[in-house]
């Protein structure tokens, strides 16, 4: 599997963002260590994405992954997750410092970081994964900080085909 290079051109919506000082440029990795598969990891590091300018920024955030897996889209699955570092209290040392949440593997990059486009019972899509972020508060009652409780400090976006 070989990587696409960007040559200074990244997606729109990574420009915005990258104008923005949400995101720093992408970081692309091929990944060997993997048994069952080929794989490139398309690795954004995000600033200042607290709850507020989370909520702000993930459409675009959303759209960022849509376009990158787009660009791979020859290659058979896609998926992707964010990692979250967690505001924890006393109460929540049982938490890890970092929390990924990571969507399902799928082949069409739009119901991969969209869903379907019909209510489905299974929440594995990204758009589902920054919801379950909102909600960290919910989720976590007590063991969070209520006035910091997380902040989104990557996206990782990968690429899988399976080994012959």
């Amino acid at each position: 599997m070989e990587k696409k290079l960007y040559k200074g051109r990244y997606p729109s919506a990574a420009n915005l963002l990258i104008r923005e000082g949400i995101i720093s440029t992408p970081r692309q990795e091929i990944r060997e260590d993997i048994r069952w598969a080929e794989g490139i990891d398309i690795t954004y590091t995000l600033k200042n994405l607290t709850p507020v300018n989370f909520q702000k920024y993930s459409d675009s955030l959303l759209l960022l992954a849509y376009q990158e897996m787009m660009r791979y889209n020859e290659y058979t699955w896609k998926f992707a997750r964010f990692d979250v570092r967690l505001g924890r209290l006393k109460k929540g040392r049982d938490l890890p410092e970092i929390s990924s949440f990571q969507s399902g593997m799928h082949d069409d990059p739009e119901i991969a970081v969209y869903g379907p486009g019909y209510e489905v019972p299974q929440k594995f899509f990204l758009t589902d994964k920054v919801n379950d972020i909102i909600d960290i508060v919910k989720r976590y009652p007590g063991k969070v900080s209520k006035q910091a409780p997380y902040k989104v400090v990557k996206l990782v976006i990968s690429i899988r085909e399976p080994r012959p």
